[in-house]
């Protein structure tokens, strides 16, 4: 789904450009074929009709780009409109990556219901709190991915560069073909005065087409940057909102994995502790909660045995 729609056109100036540039090149070699075997006056007329024709498509281009502006002109005038693209490109984003967060956070809340009954429930809460970071760090990669925004910018101000240069490109090819109509006007007799005049006449009909296209492009290019630093001001927003957020799950999780280890705790008798053979990944607080009231048993034990045990005195005889 292209963002922008209704600001972008189907239309391929380059490829158009490129075959109006081929016919009016092969038209301008005919006629230099032409000025030694067609009748000056036949020439004439075909020289006038590709003069008149590539003025007019100049000037359709110029309609075109006109139109165009005015759209763009109003769309960005809408106060929400910025607000509106930057919600497009937030949500073409969060679909890119929908598929692997909900892959993931099923992933984690399966691990999640296990992890009280894992043989070792430290390394399951390791591995599932590795899981949640990766989790989190997918907001960064949506964030990063709504900068498309600034390719966005660039194919619309790539747009009106091609628009202006497609018309000035016509005025310029326009004004070729009225220099050979004034060199087959002499030809065919013309009186000077009217060879002439055609000539002043297509030299400020195309100096005023190539001024126009030049003064609506770069108003169309300045309509553009305006705009979108505007949507890219929106855009960071809420890429800031969408990390903030997923921090905040973040954190959310941790609690989860950490009520699922405090479960997983006091279900496991002391010895499943030392008896799993990775003491070293135990956490301080429960290390103490089982070495103290182990400790503290072995010592009475100790001391009840003392208290039990007969000694042999070897007493000396009395004096006297």
């Amino acid at each position: 789904q292209a963002v922008l729609a209704h600001l972008c056109s189907a239309t391929t100036f380059d490829q158009a450009l490129t075959m109006r540039a081929v016919l009016v090149a092969t038209f301008i070699a005919q006629l230099a074929a032409q000025s030694t075997t067609v009748p000056p006056k036949v020439a004439l007329e075909e020289a006038e009709h590709e003069y008149a024709k590539a003025l007019k498509d100049g000037n359709e281009t110029l309609k075109e780009l006109q139109k165009w502006l005015e759209g763009i002109e109003e769309s960005a005038s809408k106060p929400d409109e910025a607000d509106n693209i930057a919600g497009k490109i937030e949500h073409e984003a969060v679909e890119d990556f929908k598929d692997q967060k909900d892959s993931m956070l099923s992933e984690f809340d399966k691990k999640l219901d296990e992890l009280p009954k894992a043989s070792d429930a430290y390394v399951a809460a390791k591995d599932l709190t590795k899981l949640s970071k990766e989790i989190q760090k997918l907001s960064k990669q949506v964030a990063k991915s709504m900068k498309k925004y600034h390719e966005l910018r660039t194919e619309q101000k790539d747009k009106a560069q091609d628009m202006m240069q497609s018309i000035q490109k016509d005025a310029h090819m326009a004004m070729k073909i009225a220099r050979k109509v004034e060199h087959f006007g002499r030809k065919a007799g013309q009186p000077e005065s009217e060879y002439e005049g055609n000539i002043g006449r297509a030299e400020k009909s195309t100096e005023g087409l190539s001024g126009k296209a030049e003064k609506f492009g770069e108003h169309a290019e300045h309509v553009v940057e305006h705009f979108f630093e505007k949507v890219e001001d929106k855009v960071e927003d809420r890429g800031r909102s969408l990390e903030k957020e997923a921090k905040t799950k973040g954190k959310e999780r941790e609690k989860s994995i950490q009520s699922a280890l405090q479960e997983a705790e006091s279900s496991a008798t002391p010895a499943a502790f030392f008896l799993r053979g990775d003491a070293g990944s135990l956490k301080p607080e429960a290390l103490l909660s089982l070495l103290l009231p182990a400790t503290g048993f072995a010592m009475l034990a100790l001391a009840f045995a003392w208290g039990r045990r007969t000694p042999s005195l070897n007493i000396p005889p009395s004096l006297g």
